[in-house]
């Protein structure tokens, strides 16, 4: 007993000795300025310049620093660059004027060498070069405004209107580091009115506006359905499994007429009973003899319209189920509009096998996708929520997502397609957020353009 509490008392010992040596390992401070920054190399850049360096080969040296203002009214701004490089980033210049910036060491107590004056001259800001691209057309209930970003600076695009006093008005702001940048603004009527862009990057440096005149084009929505008649349907319903599309055996436990197709166009945007439903049938069900376990991918839908029109943008709404966003929701796939659908006999030998190989690209079925060459492509979508939420996300919690959710998803048609006028549409339906079967559950379809 006695050796045990010898031992207890040893380790108490070397314990509280140990906390009252506790040892300092930061780095010793100092009041000593490193060396200057030598054999400076200057390359300009638009709207700056990054500067080539050596540093000074003190052992304490946190890196390099430049002070510099992009006018004389204007407060310093500095910028820092880490021991293990060699040059340092300067942007923000709103002009091609040259410039005198400040470089330093810096050491690890915050000392700092003597200045080192390097003249700069920055070459065309990228606002402006954005700027001598920018263009303004009218397009459906709007402008669209198009620009060239070729070195992806974020930059925002304003468009103003004036009130009855003549003053500017902000309309709305869009934000962009597109390369081939392109934005409508839409809701206007189709009267001659004057339009102002400005372009501003994340320095507030404004280039000079566009100021134009134009006549937004009309646009109305294009109807399912025309007092009692019903305008929309799906195309060539009888010989669906022709092209792959949903087919009615496949209407799921709601066994109702080709998958209430009239739902899309009931105006209950978001509904959790009577929506436009198809359970997509698995590959044996089109191909003879393959998987009876495995779903084709990509599904196809196709739609008639009942008369050509031209489009402009449209927006489809998810089955209105809780949680949010939960019903198989498509995040990505491709539109496409013809007038002149092949039929079935006009398709190779005629043949199912035939026809699939034209209308798919099943390799279960040898498809081709070759019906792409007789349609035009009128948009590529993708989901894209506002909040950085993936569009593969099972289904979303935030009122932000919530709210982009049950707004519908749109997307504008390809701007050089709104000019043609179009009855037929097919979806290819490429991605959605569930892993299992890929139902397409929709409450509500809604296109806009306008008749021919």
């Amino acid at each position: 007993m006695k050796k045990l509490w010898l031992v207890i008392g040893v380790l108490l010992s070397v314990f509280f000795l140990g906390c009252s040596e506790i040892k300092d390992w930061s780095d010793p401070a100092d009041n000593i300025p490193p060396g200057e920054i030598t054999d400076i190399r200057v390359k300009n850049t638009n709207g700056g310049a990054v500067i080539h360096y050596r540093l000074p080969s003190d052992n304490d040296l946190l890196g390099a620093k430049a002070v510099f203002t992009f006018s004389e009214n204007e407060e310093p701004m500095e910028v820092y660059a880490s021991a293990f490089k060699d040059s340092i980033v300067l942007e923000g210049y709103a002009n091609t004027e040259e410039h005198i910036v400040q470089l330093y060491a810096i050491d690890k107590s915050n000392n700092l060498s003597q200045p080192v004056s390097v003249t700069i001259q920055p070459l065309t800001p990228p606002i402006s070069l954005i700027r001598q691209t920018l263009t303004a057309q009218e397009t459906f209930s709007g402008v669209r405004a198009i620009w060239k970003n070729t070195l992806k600076k974020p930059i925002a695009v304003s468009l103003y209107t004036f009130d009855a006093s003549g003053d500017k008005v902000l309309f709305e702001r869009h934000y962009s580091s597109a390369e081939n940048g392109g934005y409508t603004f839409r809701n206007f009527e189709a009267v001659e009115q004057p339009f102002y862009f400005e372009l501003s990057d994340r320095w507030d440096h404004v280039a000079a506006p566009l100021d134009t005149v134009l006549t937004p084009l009309f646009e109305t929505q294009i109807k399912g359905m025309e007092g009692t008649r019903y305008v929309w349907d799906l195309y060539d319903y009888d010989n669906s499994i022709y092209r792959g599309d949903p087919i009615q055996a496949n209407a799921g436990s709601q066994s109702v007429y080709r998958g209430r197709v009239r739902n899309l166009f009931d105006g209950n945007t978001w509904d959790n009973s009577a929506y436009f439903y198809f359970r997509p049938p698995t590959m044996n069900q089109y191909v003879p003899g393959a998987s009876s376990s495995a779903y084709p991918s990509p599904n196809y839908v196709t739609f008639d319209l009942g008369v050509p029109a031209k489009y402009s943008r449209f927006k489809y709404y998810t089955r209105g189920r809780t949680p949010v966003y939960s019903a198989w929701s498509w995040y990505e796939f491709e539109v496409w509009g013809t007038n002149n659908p092949k039929k079935p006999n006009e398709i190779g030998d005629g043949s199912q096998a035939d026809n699939l190989k034209y209308w798919t690209s099943w390799p279960e079925a040898g498809g081709t996708d070759a019906w792409k060459e007789d349609w035009e492509k009128l948009a590529d979508c993708e989901i894209k929520f506002p909040s950085g939420t993936p569009g593969n996300a099972p289904q979303v919690e935030s009122a932000e997502d919530i709210a982009f959710v049950m707004d519908g998803f749109g997307f504008d048609i390809d701007p050089d397609k709104t000019g043609k006028a179009f009855r037929y549409i097919r979806f290819v339906l490429k991605k959605n957020n569930t892993d299992n079967v890929p139902y397409i559950q929709w409450s509500e379809l809604q296109f806009w353009g306008s008749y021919e």
